[in-house]
C-alpha cells in the first residue's frame, strides 16, 4: 500500500515538474505580435459569399530573429462578402508588416488583389485593423 502511494506521489511530482518546464519554455518565447485585417469581397459591386480569403504577410525589421514571409490560413466570406483574419506571424515583431490579399471566389481561381501595411503589436485582441476591400469582378475585367 505504501509502495503504491509513493509511486503515485512520485508520478505526480514528475508530471508537475514536466508541466512547469514546458510552461516556462512557452513563456520565454514571448507574446506574439498581432494585428487584424478585415474587408469585403465583391464582384462587380455585389457581395461574394463563400470566397476563400488568405493573406501573404512580409516583415523585415531590424532586430528580428529572421524575416517573416508567410501565408495565413484562409477564412471564408460571409453572406455579405465580409471577412476578418488575425495576423500573428512566427518571428513577427511589433512594427509595420506588408500584407497582400489573396482571394479565391467559389469555383474560381486565386487572385492576388491588393495590399497594405498593418502595424503589428503586442495587444490582445489586436489594436490595429487594416481594411482591405476587393472586387474580383473588376480585377478580372468582367464588369460593364
Amino acid at each position: 500500500m505504501k509502495s503504491a502511494m509513493l509511486s503515485i506521489v512520485g508520478s505526480l511530482t514528475v508530471t508537475w515538474l514536466g508541466c512547469g518546464e514546458t510552461g516556462d519554455l512557452a513563456l520565454s518565447a514571448g507574446a506574439p505580435a498581432t494585428a487584424a485585417v478585415a474587408g469585403t469581397i465583391t464582384s462587380c459591386g455585389v457581395p461574394v459569399a463563400g470566397a476563400a480569403v488568405a493573406l501573404l504577410v512580409q516583415q523585415d525589421e531590424s532586430g528580428q530573429a529572421r524575416p517573416v514571409k508567410t501565408r495565413t490560413t484562409a477564412t471564408t466570406t460571409d453572406a455579405g462578402g465580409e471577412w476578418l483574419l488575425e495576423v500573428a506571424p512566427a518571428f513577427g515583431v511589433p512594427g509595420p508588416a506588408v500584407v497582400r490579399l489573396l482571394v479565391t471566389p467559389p469555383g474560381g481561381v486565386t487572385q492576388d488583389l491588393t495590399g497594405g501595411t498593418v502595424e503589428l503589436g503586442l495587444e490582445q485582441p489586436p489594436r490595429d485593423t487594416l481594411h482591405l476591400d476587393a472586387d474580383v469582378g473588376a480585377a478580372a475585367r468582367m464588369c460593364q
